[in-house]
């Protein structure tokens, strides 16, 4: 195991890390892990990280025996003496509500842990590797985020919610189509989709109340959270939905549509308007245009999005303008 990449890791980076998950779980390579530690005193996120396995893998649900919760009020009622509220009596009745109490935040605790939800973002100009727990992968693009339960391999539920841009390529854990189980379902939403595989590659964009899925390889089945609308995709397929129209399937250039991976934006009779859109998304780049009619002119060819400031430089050329900076917006004049 290579010691060096885990000491500029963060906190969500050992939470996905399977050997960290395995160590702390079934101690698995414990003598890496402990020399580790030892030269670990100050890196707070491994011991951050630890000290939450360590509660998760812990923590037991409590079962109450049947009938508990009646007992427990028989009890207080007993407890009670309608006529004379002696103290002896008062003091019984609260040791019986601090019981109750007691029970009612460990029941609380398991229900946090049911539903908490682990959280990774980028920034603008970033993008992030994210491999999940069931080895899964995501790309996830700059600006943007998805989140997923905390106990994934306990529920069983293979769910992601996403906000932003990115591309799943998603472990295939059945191999038998005509027996599908819940745990082999793997589900991406959005605001406005619904996506579900087995186990494909695809790539999903939610930005600007626009909502598309590209595939790429395999099936998915998309349904829109508005209209209810669902279809089943074929690769080099989108389904794609606006405030103006209602999910739709058309054909696409997966190429095109993944591109962004490799910090590129192929363009095919794309408009000005579109590329600033994009620049704003990615890098949080205001652009004006001293004329407006700059923004209804189309481009072909391929952008490098490794920086904001390549974008700005071809468009500029391109458009024949100078530039201007006011405060965060740049201000492209007509020469």
């Amino acid at each position: 195991m290579q010691e060096h990449k885990y000491n500029n890791y963060s906190t969500e980076d050992f939470l996905n890390d399977p050997a960290f998950i395995r160590f702390v779980r079934y101690r698995e390579q414990l003598e890496f892990w402990e020399e580790f530690e030892s030269g670990a005193a100050k890196n707070g996120a491994y011991h951050a990280a630890k000290k939450e396995l360590e509660f998760i893998y812990t923590a037991k649900r409590i079962d109450l025996p049947k009938g508990f919760a009646a007992d427990i009020l028989a009890n207080i009622d007993a407890s009670i003496d309608r006529e004379e509220r002696k103290k002896g009596k008062v003091r019984k009745l609260y040791i019986a509500i601090s019981s109750v109490a007691a029970l009612l935040a460990l029941f609380g605790i398991s229900f946090w842990l049911l539903n908490a939800r682990v959280t990774i973002q980028t920034a603008y100009g970033e993008k992030k590797t994210v491999i999940l727990p069931d080895g899964s992968q995501v790309v996830l693009n700059a600006n943007s985020s998805i989140n997923y339960p905390m106990l994934w391999t306990i529920t069983k539920k293979r769910s992601v919610q996403l906000k932003g841009e990115a591309y799943f390529k998603v472990v295939h854990l059945n191999h038998d189509p005509k027996s599908i189980s819940a745990a082999d379902r793997f589900r991406v939403s959005t605001a406005h989709l619904r996506i579900e595989v087995l186990g494909t590659e695809f790539n999903v964009k939610d930005r600007n109340q626009q909502s598309k899925v590209v595939l790429s390889n395999g099936s998915v089945q998309v349904a829109s959270v508005n209209s209810g609308k669902s279809f089943i995709l074929k690769p080099s397929q989108m389904a794609i939905e606006t405030p103006n129209e209602m999910l739709k399937v058309v054909q696409t250039n997966i190429a095109s549509e993944r591109a962004w991976i490799e910090g590129n934006m192929l363009m095919q009779k794309t408009t000005v308007r579109e590329i600033l859109q994009e620049l704003e998304d990615v890098y949080g780049q205001r652009v004006k245009l001293s004329d407006p009619k700059m923004a209804d002119v189309t481009i072909d060819g391929s952008v490098s999005f490794k920086s904001k400031e390549s974008v700005l430089f071809v468009l500029s050329n391109i458009l024949q303008t100078r530039m201007v900076k006011e405060g965060d917006t740049v201000l492209m004049i007509g020469k």
